[in-house]
């Protein structure tokens, strides 16, 4: 056996067949117990010769003595724990049927996204459940919550596809939760989700394809609402677009989170922006403008509220800025200077003709360098 210098956190199960003790031993079982990718924290130790009766004998000589309490436990343990989670994730849904009606599954997502700690407990106890029902193997015990354990994956498979816009079926999931990915995941009621559920895309399409597979107004409310979060709110800083939009977005979020949802307007403002967003990028690929003057021309024209068109101005202003924006330039003091110069002088010749006020000035002066920050560092 390959014990010193063997690393490979992915083994999930030892056998010992032959005698071996002290350092030996702890040395051994540990090469199952390296977590890996937040996939597995434990692994599992079968005992053929009865050599785990030295184990305690071993970390009494290399460990603190209450140490071997949370380093072995046997299935038992492992047993109540995974019907302590089932209990505690499907008493988050309390009141809702345990089946598999979209309208259902939609219920149990507005609880989660409209409390937080909720939500994030939920995520927490669903996957550290799949690890122990994996760990748990061919045990008969699964049997008693199996039905639960798979409603809460069609829960869980809903809540990915519609707020995170993903899939709970990724490539970790193929390799390492076998048990889960063939007596759950493809299931008929969750592979069915899998492949109904609209992933929505911004492209002209994407209202036509969520129509045509989903057809409550709730619904096509929550995937325009999470498709809008999930891309607006995590990619504002990455996109002018995205970022100028950023308001509206929170807005319907907390529309969202209140008791009484009112899903035609929610679904009616999400459907408003998905338009806008396809209106921003045309004019942006119209003109031509990079994400950075793009970012700078939407900034001006919210501030000074007008009809004029800025692209020749904002060109200049990007084309004496790029002299000074070399890779790094906003660590370095002079660059940074220099561009911020450049700035304050472009602001100081719309004083006059908009007759700004000094704050007014100092508002757009940062707004802008904090545009020139974000999409040309």
């Amino acid at each position: 056996m390959l014990l010193t210098g063997f690393d490979a956190p992915q083994l999930q199960v030892m056998y010992l067949d032959k005698p071996l003790k002290e350092h030996r031993l702890l040395q051994a079982i540990a090469r199952t117990n390296r977590p890996y990718k937040g996939l597995k924290k434990v692994g599992i130790i079968i005992d053929y010769v009865g050599i785990l009766k030295e184990f305690k004998r071993a970390f009494e000589l290399y460990s603190r003595e209450d140490a071997i309490d949370t380093a072995l436990n046997d299935f038992d343990s492992i047993r109540i724990e995974f019907d302590t989670l089932i209990a505690e994730t499907t008493q988050i849904f309390n009141g809702l049927p345990q089946n598999y009606e979209r309208q259902t599954l939609l219920k149990a997502v507005e609880i989660l996204t409209t409390d937080v700690s909720k939500e994030e407990k939920f995520i927490a106890d669903y996957r550290e459940l799949r690890k122990i029902f994996e760990l748990l193997g061919s045990d008969p015990h699964k049997l008693r919550h199996f039905e639960q354990y798979k409603w809460v994956s069609a829960i869980y498979t809903y809540y990915m596809k519609t707020v995170m816009c993903g899939t709970s079926i990724d490539a970790y999931v193929h390799r390492y939760y076998d048990k889960t990915l063939k007596y759950v995941y493809k299931s008929t009621e969750i592979d069915t989700l899998e492949h109904e559920l609209p992933t929505i895309t911004f492209d002209a399409d994407s209202l036509r394809r969520l129509d045509e597979k989903v057809k409550s107004r709730e619904e096509k409310a929550a995937n325009i609402l999470f498709t809008l979060q999930r891309f607006v709110l995590v990619d504002k800083k990455q996109d002018p677009v995205f970022e100028s939009l950023t308001d509206r977005v929170q807005r319907l979020v907390d529309l969202w989170r209140e008791k009484t949802k009112d899903y035609e307007r929610i679904y009616q403002e999400g459907v408003a922006i998905f338009g806008d967003i396809q209106t921003l990028r045309s004019r942006q690929h119209e003109l031509g403008l990079s994400d950075t003057e793009y970012a700078l021309l939407l900034t001006l024209e919210e501030h000074l509220q007008t009809d004029k068109t800025f692209c020749d101005e904002i060109r200049n202003l990007y084309l004496r800025l790029r002299s000074s924006m070399f890779p790094g330039w906003n660590l370095q003091a002079t660059a940074r200077k220099s561009v911020e110069q450049e700035v304050r002088k472009f602001v100081r010749r719309l004083k006059s003709e908009y007759q700004l006020s000094m704050d007014d000035m100092d508002r757009l002066y940062e707004s802008l360098i904090c545009k020139v920050m974000r999409y040309g560092g």
